[in-house]
């Protein structure tokens, strides 16, 4: 009896994730294509989720959005460990010395999250949605948290990976993304280039927690046109110091690195 019951919640909790910036707002119909379950599973589970407040109607439109009750639990888990209270003033000061793009990852059930995102005041700049799922295979931040798993842990992941091809530098197969591994934590940061978007570098250093596991990636996501070696450097070297900081104020323990000198000196 208890199958269904989970398969049921799976179903339901699955609903949330196709919310976004892009559609905060959804009707029935078009959350059941996207979903791939017919209505009335779709009905039945956006009923129990209304019923617990992660889940609003609009009265009028019928269109459903996000409910109250999830920001109650963040800041339940937020007050209990404030990671985001701790990584804040890392991005901040990641945004403002290289005038890029920064942002910090976590891995969650087999998922990258964007825990946090902060952009230049400059015209031109990296946008990121907050809300969006990183590819593992294709993001510097999903390389370098992948590369520093145990083992069976990363190739489960692999194995779950699509390999979806979004620009012509996509790494498309395992023994691409192994290669890539390897690389990354030989130098101590993974590097995307032009990987996910095609006017984007992407430069990336995990921190781990006290276990010795990955706790999650900071990172700068660069603008292609103006990306040269002292830009490259700066970043290498300010990732590899916020990481080492991240991970001591989260009490965690950190790999011997065989190599931390910048890429661009070597």
């Amino acid at each position: 009896m208890s199958k269904p019951v989970m398969s049921t919640v799976d179903k339901a909790l699955s609903l949330l994730r196709h919310f976004s910036l892009q559609r905060p707002e959804m009707g029935l119909s078009e959350l059941a294509r996207l979903a791939g379950y017919d209505k009335t599973t779709v009905l039945r589970c956006m009923t129990a989720l209304e019923r617990n407040g992660f889940i609003e109607q609009d009265p009028q439109s019928k269109h459903y959005r996000l409910g109250l009750a999830p920001i109650n639990l963040a800041r339940i888990r937020e007050r209990s460990f404030p990671l985001l209270a701790i990584l804040q003033p890392y991005v901040d000061a990641l945004r403002d010395s290289t005038q890029e793009t920064a942002h910090a990852t976590v891995l969650s059930a087999g998922r990258l999250l964007t825990a946090l995102v902060n952009e230049p005041d400059r015209a031109t700049r990296v946008f990121m949605d907050p809300s969006a799922d990183l590819p593992l295979h294709a993001t510097a931040s999903g390389i370098v948290i992948a590369a520093h798993l145990p083992a069976a842990e990363r190739a489960a992941l692999v194995a779950k990976s699509s390999f979806e091809r979004f620009t012509e530098k996509t790494p498309t197969s395992p023994e691409a993304l192994e290669a890539l591994f390897t690389k990354t934590r030989a130098r101590g940061f993974a590097r995307a280039e032009q990987s996910y978007e095609d006017d984007v570098i992407g430069t990336a250093v995990a921190f781990f927690d006290p276990s010795g596991r990955p706790a999650g990636a900071i990172a700068v996501a660069a603008v292609a046109s103006r990306f040269d070696a002292a830009l490259a450097g700066k970043i290498e070297q300010e990732l590899l110091s916020t990481a080492q900081q991240l991970t001591r104020e989260l009490g965690g323990i950190a790999p011997a690195s065989p190599n931390s000198m910048p890429e661009h000196a070597k």
